[in-house]
């Protein structure tokens, strides 16, 4: 779904400007693995792939002929989240929190969760569990393979912070991919589409690939 209106003539005729978007998912992608490997996951890996998710989707409305303008934002994110996380769409089930600020009773989808999540992380907010921290919504780092991806505990939504990063650095990896293997293909190369590449394997052009610190 998230190459729906979008042909390999489109993309091979991208702009300078496409071209420079796809670059920087590319980085993005690139310094959340890693930030992964640094041994502290929770402070940047999630902020790096929430950075990629908002400049693809912006990429592809570009490619689909669509407004690329900063409106209607919150909308747009879920909306690209849903076209490969069947759970994040619109009408999906709802979790019933309390919410840690107000003390009031909210209902968020899976998609709603995400998106807050990302601006809490922009606020430098990593809402790691372990840091007790006092908010609705919460990322568990301490199970790298958890039986479930979240729980409710008392009144809170606590995600597993290495099932977030890989449901997205996996949408992700088949957007960048994709295109990448579209441009190949025209060009007579082969390609490799992939949601699961090796760490590191993905970055952006040579030089802009910096180590996280």
């Amino acid at each position: 779904m998230v190459f729906d209106g979008i042909d390999d003539q489109r993309v091979l005729a991208m702009t300078a400007r496409e071209k420079r978007w796809l670059d920087n998912v590319k980085k993005a992608f690139h310094q959340s693995d890693l930030a992964l490997q640094s041994g502290s996951p929770e402070d940047r890996c999630l902020e790096e792939l929430f950075k990629a998710v908002d400049t693809a989707k912006t990429l592809r409305q570009s490619l689909r002929g669509e407004d690329t303008s900063a409106r209607h934002h919150r909308k747009r994110f879920i909306e690209f989240l849903g076209l490969e996380i069947p759970c994040a769409r619109e009408g999906a089930s709802e979790f019933r929190l309390v919410d840690a600020r107000m003390g009031s009773t909210v209902t968020y989808t899976f998609g709603e969760i995400v998106y807050q999540i990302r601006c809490m992380i922009h606020e430098n907010e990593n809402l790691n569990a372990a840091e007790d921290v006092d908010y609705h919504i919460l990322l568990d780092w301490s199970v790298r393979n958890p039986y479930v991806f979240a729980e409710i505990q008392d009144g809170k939504f606590v995600c597993n912070g290495y099932f977030l990063w890989n449901r997205l650095r996996q949408v992700l990896s088949k957007f960048i991919t994709g295109i990448d293997g579209m441009i190949a293909l025209a060009e007579g190369r082969s390609c490799s589409i992939t949601i699961q590449p090796e760490l590191g394997s993905i970055a952006p052009s040579q030089g802009r690939a910096k180590k996280t610190t």
